[in-house]
């Protein structure tokens, strides 16, 4: 029997109603949205934001581009002033080690040397400027040899960039 509203040929009980589609696909949506929602949420509250590390010790890098035919004149002015400035402040306890790496294999515009310098925390970089002058003046003589002595180190090499890293320690 064919209904009076519906299609020619077609029984009356497979006639949608007028939005019946439509409303079933907005309910699957809510639906998938909710379910969705909830796994989230689930989700995030899983997630562990304990704090498991510590802050560890502070290291320098400064990467270095000598000049062509100065790698022995950089490394001995490294060695005489340098390694000597970074003793003293071991002796003081603020510096942990210092080291020189070279780029063995340095493409164009990378370093040739690798310079680093491991603090034992921020607090080092907080001495005043009178302990450093004192230092300097203690190793170089006067504040008009050090500024001599960085004018030379211009010859031998030019800095490409320096930053500081913060070392972060998993607690166990």
């Amino acid at each position: 029997m064919l209904a009076a509203a519906g299609a020619p040929g077609r029984p009356a009980d497979t006639i949608s109603q007028p939005g019946a589609n439509t409303m079933k696909t907005h309910n699957l949506i809510a639906t998938v949205t909710l379910v969705l929602t909830s796994l989230a949420g689930s989700v995030a509250l899983a997630q562990d934001h304990t704090r498991n590390w510590e802050n560890g010790h502070v290291v320098a890098v400064t990467h270095v581009h000598i000049k062509p035919g100065m790698t022995n004149a950089y490394m001995n002015d490294l060695a005489s002033l340098w390694r000597r400035f970074n003793e003293e402040q071991m002796k003081d306890g603020d510096i942990l080690e210092y080291k020189v790496y070279a780029n063995s294999f340095a493409r164009e515009g990378e370093p040739d040397l690798i310079l680093t310098v491991t603090y034992k925390d921020w607090a080092t970089f907080d001495r005043s400027a009178e302990y450093f002058e004192a230092l300097s003046e203690k190793l170089m003589g006067s504040l008009d040899d050090m500024r001599e002595a960085a004018i030379d180190r211009e010859e031998l090499r030019t800095i490409g960039s320096t930053f500081v890293l913060q070392e972060m320690n998993f607690m166990d």
